[in-house]
């Protein structure tokens, strides 16, 4: 029991703290090469980037999904080699 909420908890941690921050950070980055700096989403410090994410808005999530398409096609693409 107390190895599965260890567990639990790290995969949060790991989740929360590092995958979304770089998920969005690499989305705006997408967004902005791909769009040839029409579309401009910011990009924010670790510190400041939770306290904007809890104040999620439909933008955010499609910057986070457009990040997390970025590195599937990456994988797969790697796979495909």
């Amino acid at each position: 029991m107390v190895a599965g909420f260890v567990t639990e908890l790290f995969i949060w941690f790991f989740w929360e703290l590092l995958l979304s921050f770089v998920l969005y950070t690499t989305g705006a980055v997408v967004l902005a090469v791909f769009s040839f700096g029409r579309i401009q989403k910011p990009l924010y410090w670790p510190a400041v980037f939770h306290h904007e994410k809890r104040l999620a808005k439909n933008d955010f999530y499609s910057v986070y999904l457009s990040g997390f398409f970025f590195y599937l096609i990456l994988f797969a693409l790697i796979v495909w080699l």
